[in-house]
This record gives structure tokens, C-alpha cells and sequence, in this order.
């Protein structure tokens, strides 16, 4: 059965500075693809935080395109990314995927990572933040959940920082080469409505 169709709306897009440094958070078109594909994969590279493991992605540039215009201005998902100012490089991405049934579709499902070398700026919270933003403005959206390995201390602070709240533990749920077991946690957190009339993160300027 086919999802529903949801209505175009502005797009995204905002110029911060972070640690020094700025970037440009705004949304994804289809000329994003190819350095997506190329920094996830090299986010895999580094085996600590995604199940996936780098011979086992099959990531394309034309698929990640389609996938892109499929989320354009619309308000069943959220595809940002964020550009370096200085050379206009990837530094990071950031989803929001609802769910495709109708009683999933209030659900966003997210997902972020951020280059090595932008790390400790503080751009993964912008990102985040921007997702929150966007689904706080968003009638349709109840609700945003992620999972995250119980070991990686870092991303569990920040998520619980922007209020998300473990909902589950999934024990001994990967098992990396070495036979080592990772615990992985499921995080949610309620979607606030947006008062009428108040501006949309990235409607201002930059």
C-alpha cells in the first residue's frame, strides 16, 4: 500500500558559527549524494557506530539522490545536511524518517553523524536541533526515536540533553568480530507543538 503524500513546505536553511568555525545547515539536494555516500562510509570506517560495517555498505550516489528528492520540502522527512564554509565541504547529515503506515507516520526516525575532523564543535547538537525544530513545526509529527549503542557515552549525553529518554535496552544485541557483545538503546522523546504564528527554524536568515 502506498504512504501518503504530504505537502511541499520551505525548505531549510541556515548559516551557524560553532567552535571557529561555520557551516551551513540546510537541506539536501541531489548533488549532496555522492559526498554523503562518501562520508558515511567513511564514518564506517571507523567501526564504533553503526551496525553496519563498511564491506557490508552498498551505498550508491543515485540511490542516495532518489532518496534525497523523495524527502525534498516535504513533511514526512527531513533530509539536512551540513556544509564548511571555508571549502564547502560534507561535515555532517541528519534524517528524519516517519514511518510509512498510518499508525507510524507520527514517528520520526532519527539518524545523524558528523565528519571526524568537525567533531567537538558542537555541530551534531545543530543538527539535532534543527531536526527538533523542524518536527516541532510539524502538525504531523507526535514523536522522534533513535538507537544508539549503550557504550557510546557521548551521543547518549547529547541525546539526553536535548530530552530524549531511553524507552529500552536491547542486551547483547550486536556482537562485534571479537565476540564482544554491545547492549543497544532505544531513545524517544514527545514532540512539542509549535505556537501558531511562530517562525519555523531556517524561515529568517542565515
Amino acid at each position: 500500500m502506498e504512504s501518503r503524500r504530504m505537502p511541499m513546505r520551505r525548505p531549510l536553511d541556515r548559516r551557524v558559527g560553532l567552535g571557529g568555525a561555520a557551516y551551513r545547515l540546510r537541506e539536501a539536494r541531489r548533488e549532496d549524494a555522492a559526498d554523503v555516500v562518501a562520508l558515511f562510509r567513511a564514518v564506517l570506517e571507523e567501526g564504533r557506530y553503526f551496525i553496519t560495517e563498511p564491506g557490508e555498505y552498498r551505498g550508491r550516489a543515485g540511490e542516495e539522490a532518489r532518496v534525497i528528492l523523495r524527502y525534498a520540502g516535504r513533511d514526512d522527512g527531513l533530509y539536512l545536511v551540513a556544509r564548511r564554509e571555508a571549502d564547502g565541504g560534507l561535515a555532517g547529515v541528519c534524517t528524519v524518517r516517519a514511518g510509512h503506515l498510518r499508525r507510524t507516520r507520527h514517528v520520526g526516525r532519527l539518524e545523524v553523524f558528523v565528519a571526524r575532523q568537525d567533531r567537538g564543535r558542537g555541530l551534531g547538537r545543530a543538527l539535532l536541533e534543527a531536526a527538533v525544530d523542524w518536527a516541532e513545526a510539524n502538525p504531523g509529527m507526535r514523536k522522534l526515536s533513535l538507537a544508539v549503542f549503550e557504550d557510546n557515552a557521548r551521543a547518549v549525553a547529547l541525546y539526553r540533553s536535548l530530552g530524549f529518554e531511553v524507552e529500552g535496552r536491547r542486551v547483547g544485541e550486536y556482537q562485534e568480530a571479537d565476540g564482544r557483545l554491545r547492549d543497544d538503546l532505544i531513545m524517544a522523546r514527545s514532540v512539542e507543538r509549535r505556537p501558531r504564528g511562530e517562525a519555523a527554524w531556517g524561515e529568517g536568515g542565515g
